[in-house]
């Protein structure tokens, strides 16, 4: 029996993971076009210099036990179980993550705690009725004191707009049964009720002891050795050709060379179901022909929020005991700091220094985007100083890592456009979409990997001439 062709658009989790599901079958022939010169998409890890950096940091963590074991297996022990340390930097004090009673007191002082729970109070006495925004949801949930506290500054950081004009439905989607009532009990009993907890507050993790991309490069190489298989890299998706009904096949041209100008060859693909983890902006804009007007204009409505990690090296062997930190000074533009050496001692070769990643969010046409690697460093270096974690002087090198389109944005009228948008991609009989950027929904590692297992297996029940599963949507929850 003659195998069926699969291409898929992005070497990511989703895309990876949808590879081998196809090949497992046997019933498959699998190619997977990336566009990077490695594989790991958002979760890849880049070494510089003896230092590894995730974009990040990525750590594995999941409700699926299925999930769960497809990890474990893969890793084959090399997968670290880590006790979650994380706080939030906030006027110039630390606040532990999960929250801890004492250590909140002790920084917000007695009177703003009360401030806090007397809005908390009231908000649940008297709520918002009509929630529009991330700010309304959230509002409710803390009460505003809290809000402002603990996810103003930092919400709009990431994502550059107004909490006021976010989604709602991206709280909900993020912060999914969390509320301070919840904090509190947990901060207070939490430790004979780990197993119930929310996902928000859960207290371990796993990673691989040389980074999370590591594990992706596994499941590429299971690919590669499939008789079957293929994974090409620097392939850039610029024609998705189709007639309508089903992609014909799509075009690609090397991105490294593209960069360099001229003209090149296109790369033709053709296969028989296509699986896509690229922006569906990009999707879109990418048809031939073009789609509609109205859908074009609802693909190029939809927003992206760029990344710039700013991955320093620090002559100093201790810098913080924290996975993460947090900061949310509204001095600094840096959001989020990820200590490498306390994922794994294996991140760095010399155990003198440590790995630091910076992470700052911008759009791709504001002129934060255009600084030179040299300017973002300094403003690195000089931030961390600021907040008093680390001497600028102390910073011994750095590189930067870009990723233009690495959070989909869920502005007030994302909905509507992504309706649009999806409505008219359905019409392709042969087209999965899977992945964040692939279903523009902000999700974790673990729930991009099951979409590509729902979308393999509607693909198999296709090939078996089989009903169509109302599968349940899988719903992403929020974890700092």
């Amino acid at each position: 029996m003659k195998k069926k062709h699969a291409v898929i658009i992005g070497a990511g989790p989703a895309g990876l993971t949808a590879g081998v599901e196809l090949l497992k079958t046997e019933n498959f022939a699998v190619t997977v076009l990336e566009r990077d010169c490695v594989v790991g998409g958002l979760a890849k890890t880049t070494t510089y210099k003896g230092c590894k950096y995730d974009i990040g940091p990525h750590h594995f963590i999941t409700d699926s036990p299925k999930i769960q074991q497809w990890w474990e297996e893969l890793m084959q022990g090399d997968f670290i179980k880590h006790k979650r340390y994380t706080r939030i930097f906030y006027k110039r004090h630390f606040f532990n993550y999960p929250l801890e009673p004492l250590n909140v007191i002790t920084g917000l002082n007695p009177f703003e705690c009360l401030r806090s729970v007397l809005s908390y109070v009231w908000y649940r006495i008297f709520p918002i009725t009509e929630i529009r925004s991330f700010q309304d949801w959230v509002t409710n949930k803390f009460g505003y004191r809290l809000f402002s506290i603990f996810f103003k500054t930092y919400t709009e950081k990431v994502w550059g707009i107004a909490c006021n004009t976010i989604s709602a439905d991206w709280a909900a989607q993020r912060i999914k049964g969390f509320s301070l009532s919840k904090a509190i009990f947990y901060a207070f009993f939490g430790r004979w009720f780990k197993k119930n907890a929310p996902r928000t507050i859960s207290d371990t993790f796993y990673y691989p002891s040389k980074g999370a991309g590591t594990l992706w490069e596994k499941v590429a190489q299971k690919v590669v050795e499939h008789e079957s298989g293929s994974v090409e890299l620097d392939q850039d998706v610029v024609r998705v050709e189709h007639d309508h009904t089903k992609i014909l096949r799509i075009a690609t041209v090397k991105r490294s060379l593209a960069r360099q100008g001229g003209s090149q060859k296109l790369h033709y693909h053709e296969a028989d179901y296509f699986f896509s983890t690229m922006p569906l902006r990009t999707l879109i804009l990418s048809m031939d022909p073009l789609p509609p007007e109205d859908v074009a204009h609802a693909a190029k409505a939809l927003m992206y929020r760029g990344l710039i990690t700013v991955n320093l090296i620090v002559k100093k062997a201790q810098v913080c005991p924290d996975h993460w930190l947090y900061i949310h000074e509204k001095e600094v533009r840096m959001g989020r700091i990820g200590n490498m050496n306390n994922f794994s001692v294996k991140m760095v070769d010399d155990p003198s220094l440590t790995a630091l990643s910076l992470e700052y969010f911008a759009f791709v046409d504001e002129p934060f985007w255009f600084k030179s690697d040299y300017e973002l460093i300094e403003i690195g270096k000089s931030e961390l100083e600021k907040i008093g974690l680390v001497k600028a002087t102390s910073v011994i090198d750095g590189m930067v890592m870009r990723t233009a389109e690495a959070y989909p944005v869920y502005n007030e009228r994302y909905k509507e456009y992504l309706s649009k948008v999806l409505d008219y991609l359905a019409q392709f009989q042969n087209l999965q979409l899977m992945g964040r950027n692939g279903m523009h929904r902000y999700n974790n590692m673990d729930v991009a990997a099951l979409s590509a297992m729902a979308a393999v297996e509607k693909v198999i029940d296709q090939e078996h001439a089989l009903p169509r599963r109302h599968d349940k949507p899988v719903e992403s929850t929020f974890m700092l």
